[in-house]
């Protein structure tokens, strides 16, 4: 168990580390470069900007450069979305593919027996001939969400249930070990998440270089 807690926080804590990584130096890298990339427009533009107003250096500044502005404009409102969203969707599957390679099954099939036991004993109707599968899908992801384990944890659990479907367990047969059924697929569903690629990272700062490479030069 000691031995799980310490590979669990190794792990997770390696997940702290790309976080930052590309979270926080990727989104300053970035923000540095939109800052530079306007400054550098603005001082092109060789209009004197000290007596007007926000509004109207903003119109000024599409009127003079209006393909350039236009796409700085947009790259600094979309670059730290795609970087925010597309490093935690890398951070995720770098986790699972990690865990799952590891030791996934002996650390994930304990917690997933803990709170589908948990959520048995609450709502013993959800596993009952006729229940409503869609209903017992929502009220599993809500059980995992709720419980104490660590976030990365949950998080992994959460993903790999919403990619199940429960649609053809009968809980009509007696044999069947819903327990096992639900820790068996959630396994499977996250063996089938793809090997992290760090490529979206460079392209979002390589595509804001670019652009600034493009203004410097007044190609745009």
């Amino acid at each position: 168990m000691n031995d799980n807690l310490k590979y669990t926080a190794k792990l997770f804590s390696s997940a702290t580390f790309s976080f930052f990584k590309i979270n926080i130096i990727g989104q300053f890298l970035y923000a540095l470069i939109g800052v530079f990339t306007l400054c550098t427009i603005v001082y092109q533009s060789g209009t004197g900007m000290g007596h007007v107003t926000g509004g109207a250096a903003i119109m000024l500044l599409f009127a003079v450069r209006p393909i350039g502005f236009g796409l700085t404009v947009i790259s600094i409102f979309a670059g730290p979305f795609l970087l925010f969203t597309l490093g935690n969707k890398y951070i995720m599957s770098k986790i699972i593919n990690k865990l799952i390679s590891d030791k996934g099954e002996v650390l994930l099939f304990p917690i997933i027996d803990k709170v589908i036991d948990k959520l048995k004993s609450k709502q013993p109707e959800l596993l009952r001939a006729g229940a409503d599968k869609a209903m017992l899908q929502l009220k599993l992801i809500q059980a995992f969400k709720d419980s104490d384990e660590n976030k990365w944890v949950k998080k992994i659990l959460v993903y790999g249930l919403k990619k199940i479907s429960l649609d053809e367990v009968d809980f009509k047969d007696e044999n069947v070990s819903f327990s096992d059924i639900i820790k068996n697929k959630i396994i499977t569903g996250l063996k089938n998440v793809s090997q992290p690629s760090r490529n979206f990272f460079w392209i979002i700062l390589g595509v804001q270089i670019v652009l600034l490479i493009l203004i410097l030069t007044q190609v745009i």
